[in-house]
């Protein structure tokens, strides 16, 4: 059975709470078929809310979901992207490939199976197609389909477009979305630098789509919700949220364990032995994490973690007996890693429960 606390899974409609300002920010942008950027660090609930907006559009609308996380290639990308078309669909199957068949001129599409699920969807054949011929086939499509319906299309991590670096993915993306009708972009990011890199003064995307950082919930919003399901104060909600630095999987994870193990009201020890046991429950996850860092790597992540920034002191330096060379070249190898990331000038842990769990090695 589930709690009313989804930690580890995306939200249903009567999970979500409250976003009304940012759902409402984006129906104004699709109303007119312009483009929104939406960034904030990672378990901040982004896709829930994208999910949920696409749950409340009426069929004056096609919605369209893209997972980029786990791009590596070109291909890759566009192999998503005529994936999500593909299944964006509500009809049956047989309705559904006659349709898609109108609109691509090269991909073909072929209904297949899911083996857990048992649920039918469509896939793309697109074995013997390069990846222009397989963009170029997209973009054909979704033209075609936005002369019948508005489009919204939503490409989640979008940063991971500059990781490709055998072509410039963002100036092609240019090309299209500038020739659009009827069709809005919404980009969704959790890597700031790599976000900025693509929308920045001069880049391709700059100034084709409008900013939205999604902050986090507002203490009251977060009241509203739990008050329904935990007899908790004010005073409590606040350190819990504190705790998890308002991070809202963090925050979603300790409410789950507190309405599993219900007591007549939530007191500041009993989350005190929630956190202890969900940080003890990553333990053996995190350690395998630690033991794959050099020393020096590992050196580096304590300071991240102890003085979040300005920690190439000499008195820092001078604390964890190490050189500011050694420290930097470090510093960037966690980057790489994604066990830190950055905003503007200041690293940070994405990760808060990690960083709860590295706060013991100090």
């Amino acid at each position: 059975m589930n709690t009313p606390f989804p930690y580890d899974r995306l939200t249903t409609d009567s999970e979500f709470s409250d976003r009304k300002k940012e759902l409402q920010k984006l129906h104004d942008i699709i109303k007119y078929s312009n483009n929104l950027l939406i960034h904030s660090k990672r378990r901040m609930g982004k896709t829930s809310l994208i999910k949920h907006f696409f749950n409340s559009l009426n069929d004056d609308y096609i919605s369209i979901y893209v997972d980029i996380f786990d791009i590596s290639t070109k291909e890759d990308f566009a192999k998503a992207l005529l994936l999500a078309l593909s299944n964006a669909q509500k009809l049956d199957i047989k309705s559904t490939i006659k349709k898609l068949t109108s609109l691509f001129t090269r991909v073909r599409v072929e209904p297949t199976i899911n083996p857990d699920t048992l649920e039918y969807s469509i896939k793309p054949v697109v074995t013997t197609l390069s990846f222009q011929q397989m963009m170029e086939d997209f973009f054909i499509g979704l033209e075609r389909l936005s002369k019948e319906k508005k489009i919204v299309i939503a490409i989640d991590e979008f940063q991971q477009i500059a990781t490709i670096k055998d072509i410039k993915l963002d100036a092609l993306m240019r090309k299209y979305i500038q020739e659009r009708e009827n069709i809005s972009y919404i980009f969704l990011g959790s890597k700031r630098h790599l976000l900025t890199s693509l929308f920045e003064y001069k880049a391709p995307l700059y100034e084709l789509a409008t900013h939205l950082e999604l902050e986090a919930l507002s203490i009251d919003e977060i009241e509203e919700y739990v008050s329904k399901y935990l007899n908790i104060d004010i005073e409590t909600l606040i350190y819990i949220c504190e705790i998890a630095d308002y991070e809202t999987k963090m925050i979603q994870n300790i409410f789950h364990m507190l309405y599993i193990d219900k007591k007549e009201a939530v007191t500041k020890e009993h989350v005190d032995e929630i956190v202890k046991e969900i940080i003890n429950s990553k333990d053996s996850s995190y350690k395998i994490v630690f033991d794959t860092l050099s020393n020096n790597q590992k050196t580096a992540l304590k300071i991240v973690v102890k003085y979040k920034n300005s920690f190439f002191a000499n008195a820092i330096l001078s604390e964890f007996n190490i050189k500011k060379q050694t420290l930097q070249s470090a510093v960037d190898s966690l980057f790489k890693k994604e066990l830190i990331d950055k905003n503007d000038n200041t690293y940070f842990i994405p990760d808060r429960t990690f960083e709860l769990w590295a706060e013991r090695l100090l």
